[in-house]
């Protein structure tokens, strides 16, 4: 038995929480899998996972071998990129977590490009909208908004976001233009599911923060449902600039109280920390600070510090 094969399939079995997921991962076939995981489990003389018809879950010994050498292959991986010279030719897997709305406009994009200029790396790509669990989903970069709580990770600052209140032509219209924050409680809110439950909204302005009431009307958790809704004139709501160029450029969406805006909600690329980051980790988070730079909406001063989650 090969050991160190051995423990990277046993690592990918524990983070997809399958044998078929890891094998189809790894290009193996599934028996290939289970022998390496019976072999290492032999080896040590331990029972490292549960298996049953649905599912593969970790023993307790095994979670404890997962947390000790998940850090010691990823030390490996770096040794070899470096005596390899595979700084600038990257391989293997890059498996990347984003927002449904950002990362289907942008983020799919650039996943494209970078995969072209680097052949040899097989690229997954994640969208939906819940926090996921980096380490323990093998997600290599995930791309997140707002605060950040996330222990045993680096976020790197890629910058912030603009958000502004909008409404389609045809609905003001009909229902009247608000001249202040005050009036918006007036007026049907579209608003994102993920947002504060005391529906209320904060705008910041010429005279500093205010904080207002809302009525809501319809609430989605994606993104582009939120701007359909919005085009179709069910009321007032946020959005996020990059993700409504076309509609502003073409009139379908116009902007309310433009002296207003959402505080900036600062964009970051979130990565397992371990002592050796791998060069395709550090490459595709540099070219994503690059690439962003030309999107609309986007403010990238500050984009390169990395900051330890607690």
């Amino acid at each position: 038995m090969d050991k160190l094969n051995a423990m990277y399939t046993f690592v990918r079995v524990v983070e997809l929480g399958s044998l078929s997921a890891a094998a189809r991962s790894l290009q193996l076939s599934q028996p290939a899998v289970s022998q390496q995981i019976v072999s290492l489990e032999q080896q040590l003389g331990t029972l490292l996972l549960f298996r049953t018809t649905r599912s593969v879950t970790a023993t307790e010994a095994g979670q404890r071998y997962y947390q000790q050498i998940k850090p010691i292959l990823a030390a490996v991986v770096e040794v070899e990129d470096a005596l390899h010279g595979l700084s600038q030719r990257l391989q293997g897997n890059l498996r990347v977590h984003a927002p449904s709305g950002f990362g289907q406009a942008h983020i799919a994009p650039l996943a494209v490009a970078f995969q072209q200029l680097h052949p040899e790396l097989r690229i997954e790509l994640l969208l939906d909208d819940r926090l996921a669990d980096v380490s323990a989903e093998g997600i290599d970069v995930a791309i997140r908004f707002g605060e950040l709580h996330a222990p045993g990770t680096v976020a790197r600052r890629l910058g912030s976001m603009q958000r502004m209140l909008v409404a389609a032509p045809r609905y003001l219209a009909t229902q009247g233009t608000p001249q202040s924050p005050q009036e918006l409680s007036q007026h049907p809110h579209v608003r994102f599911s993920g947002a504060a439950i005391d529906d209320t909204l904060t705008l910041i302005g010429p005279q500093g923060a205010t904080l207002i009431p809302l009525r809501p009307v319809f609430r989605a958790n994606n993104s582009f449902a939120l701007l359909a809704a919005l085009e179709g004139g069910l009321g007032i709501g946020g959005a996020q600039r990059p993700l409504i160029g076309r509609q502003l450029a073409q009139g379908s969406l116009v902007r309310v109280l433009e002296e207003y805006h959402y505080p900036p909600m600062a964009l970051h690329a979130v990565y397992p920390a371990a002592r050796f980051i791998p060069a395709k980790v550090r490459a595709w988070v540099d070219y994503l600070a690059r690439s962003l730079e030309s999107v609309d909406g986007m403010e990238v001063g500050n984009a390169s510090g990395e900051k330890p989650e607690a």
